[in-house]
């Protein structure tokens, strides 16, 4: 089959939940020839609709999340956690601090909005952000504490409520509210009902007055009154992130995208916007969750049209939507327009809706991808030289010792190795595991590092060899530089320069490193020199091979993924020199082979056996491989091990990337409490003792 070369980028911008739908449908129904990017702010990103029923326990963590990286698995869209802070609409490039840009041909902005606030306090949205923010306020609940909620609409009345019933008597939770009642517009059997609710939850209500500002303890009105709370909550009604006006777009008073019926923006036509952030000419709705999970649909069509080249289609938002409201104690009131019900019923109701609409975004699969187009192969798949060298720019740093390199632009670079120092050099290379390219660089370069670390030797030069699917325009430019960008950060972080490399067209991002370090001839660490009695120090835990294949079928939960990743990106040199202040006696990098694997190459060297406890695992990787989940080099490692028990095979086996070291010292214990008071997760895993070099017994 032919893959055809990315012709369009779509980024979504936000994990709302109109982008939920759009990542659905393209799952269900991909376009040829059109890449979509995610930047979301968070990897579970949060549904509103399950937030009152999630605070007051009905719901857990998960229930009331889509996961991000499963959602991007499914659709084949690349996936970058992080926050714009910026859009560059001439560049057509996301903005985003600490790392490059994201170019689009498209882009889709949910990113939701904020909270009209007074001075001090609490925004309840972003959502993602309140929950981390509640864990605080809630370890310094006491029974005297006032918590003030500001807003007596439908999220502030449901948010107090919700939160009384959470706490009970460990604080009293006041709703401050601008009208005369709260939900002073719904219909009277609404308003019946959200009363009683307050009352049977024990909320105090202040009504009348709008809240101007929180400070030492009082929460001020505008009429001159004040309330003492300890904390304020701000649930009032929405503006847009600052960074959409200041872009150029065309919005309204609040800051929101003005887009017409199409969700495309009135004043650029490659941008569409929907949910909070957004606002459709002529019709005015509240900004509630409902609008945005039925936008979901028409703009996937519309993104889909506009990448096609086909004309859009407008959508009609309807006038009055079902609200819901939750009430604790299994009871909810639902209105559209004058019609109220009230009861348990609908409480349950409210349950199997919330359930079914997550239910479609929780069981989607990771989709196939399809093949590229041919494209001419040895020298003629060269990346041209202007892309090349602006993908390089800035990562040359002159150095005495490298009179050429790589701002010579030469056939090859010239170093100057210090007198009496030994010269150590790897190569390490690997495929993109990750859609991210500049994560994904940064973590190939602190891979190819590894193994001068476990050597003992000090990181000098690198020269890359990098592979980037065909692209038209600028796309592999850019793809290029973002994964340039993040292995040069961590190259230069560890004084590596570098001096030069090659790069060229294929069938998927990869990147490698020949890596040269610099050591004291008779201080190199080698696999070989473990003893009887050694403790046998890991400095990572375990399972990245595991995880990263779940991941690519879209069965690894986000913060697995987000674990192991942390974990890949975090340098051995730290480790290394731990290691070497306690005497460290053999050491290797664990990589392909699994721990089982490298350690058995350090047994034979040594001529001992060794015995293992508990190997300590990633986040998860327990849990998938007992559900079967294994990387495809699990087997032959498998295979060539010697070992005299079944008993964590799935972790021995397992081919990590980035991995930590092992080493053999004389003091575990020691070495052990330097390690963690430096922050790494290391672990005595067991010990060398006498019998046939390479066996490894598994105790228990």
């Amino acid at each position: 089959m032919r893959r055809v070369p990315i012709q369009t980028d779509i980024v979504l911008l936000g994990a709302g939940h109109a982008h939920a739908e759009v990542l659905r449908q393209f799952a269900m129904r991909p376009v040829p020839g059109v890449r979509l990017t995610l930047i979301a702010r968070e990897a579970m990103t949060p549904y509103s609709g399950m937030l009152p029923g999630l605070l007051r326990g009905e719901h857990g963590y998960d229930e009331a999340h889509i996961d991000c990286v499963r959602l991007a698995a499914a659709a084949g869209a690349r996936l970058i956690l992080a926050e714009a802070d910026g859009l560059d609409l001439t560049a057509r490039q996301v903005r985003i601090a600490g790392r490059p840009g994201v170019g689009w041909d498209l882009l889709s902005i949910d990113v939701g909005g904020e909270p009209v606030m007074g001075v001090g306090g609490t925004a309840v949205k972003p959502i993602g952000r309140f929950l981390a923010r509640l864990d605080e306020i809630e370890a310094r609940l006491a029974p005297e504490r006032r918590i003030a909620v500001v807003g007596g609409g439908a999220a502030g009345v449901e948010l107090a409520i919700a939160l009384a019933r959470r706490w009970g008597s460990r604080a009293q939770v006041v709703l401050v509210n601008a009208d005369a009642t709260p939900l002073a517009t719904a219909p009277e059997t609404v308003r019946r009902a959200v009363a009683a609710g307050l009352r049977d939850a024990g909320v105090e209500v202040f009504s009348g007055a709008r809240a101007e500002g929180f400070a030492d303890g009082v929460l001020r009105l505008m009429d001159g009154g004040c309330v003492a709370v300890d904390e304020v909550l701000w649930a009032t009604g929405v503006v847009a992130a600052p960074f959409l006006a200041a872009s150029g777009l065309a919005c309204d008073d609040a800051g929101c995208v003005v887009v017409e019926a199409t969700l495309q923006s009135r004043s650029h036509r490659g941008v569409f916007a929907a949910g909070d952030c957004a606002a459709v000419l002529g019709a005015v709705r509240p900004k509630a969750g409902v609008w945005a999970v039925r936008a979901g649909a028409p703009l996937a069509e519309n993104l889909r049209r506009a990448a096609m080249g086909r004309a859009l289609r407008a959508w009609s938002p309807q006038r009055h939507a079902l609200a819901i409201l939750g009430l604790g104690g299994g009871r909810a009131v639902a209105w559209r327009g004058r019609l109220a019900i009230a009861g348990g019923w609908v409480a349950a109701w409210k349950r199997r809706i919330d359930r079914r609409w997550m239910a479609m975004y929780q069981s989607l699969r990771a989709m196939e991808m399809d093949e590229d187009d041919a494209r001419c192969g040895g020298c003629g798949a060269k990346i041209g030289a202007e892309g090349l060298h602006a993908a390089l720019a800035g990562l040359a740093v002159p150095r005495a010792d490298i009179p050429i390199g790589l701002a010579e632009a030469d056939d090859a670079a010239v170093t100057l190795p210090p007198p009496g120092m030994a010269v150590v050099q790897s190569v390490d290379h690997f495929r993109a595991f990750l859609d991210d390219p500049y994560v994904f660089g940064r973590i190939a370069a602190t891979h190819a590092l590894s193994d001068l670390h476990a050597m003992g030797a000090a990181p000098w030069t690198a020269m890359a060899v990098a592979t980037v699917p065909f692209m038209r325009g600028a796309k592999m430019q850019a793809d290029l530089a973002a994964m340039m960008q993040g292995a040069g950060e961590v190259l230069r972080a560890e004084g590596c320069a570098l001096i030069g490399g090659h790069s060229g067209e294929g069938a998927e991002l990869a990147l490698g490193f020949a890596v040269t370090g610099l050591a004291v001839p008779d201080a190199i660490w080698r696999k070989g020199g473990l003893v009887a009695g050694d403790a046998l120090i890991l400095t990572k835990r375990l399972g990245t091979g595991i995880i990263l294949a779940a991941a690519m079928r879209g069965l690894a939960r986000a913060e697995w993924v987000q674990a192991a990743t942390a974990s890949m990106l975090a340098s051995n040199g730290p480790a290394a020199a731990i290691l070497r202040a306690h005497g460290v006696r053999a050491c290797t990098d664990v990589t392909g082979f699994g721990i089982g694997g490298h350690l058995g190459e350090m047994l034979r060297a040594s001529g001992c056996a060794a015995e293992l406890g508990d190997l300590p695992a990633l986040p998860g990787a327990l849990e998938l491989a007992a559900s079967g989940v294994a990387s495809t080099m699990a087997p032959e490692n498998i295979a060539a091990l010697d070992v005299t028990t079944e008993r964590g095979l799935e972790l021995l086996a397992d081919p990590q990337t980035s991995g930590g070291l092992l080493a053999g010292v004389r003091d575990g214990t020691a070495c052990l409490t330097a390690l963690r008071a430096a922050g790494i997760e290391a672990a005595v895993i067991g010990r060398v003792v006498a019998g046939p070099a390479g066996r490894i017994t598994v105790a228990g």
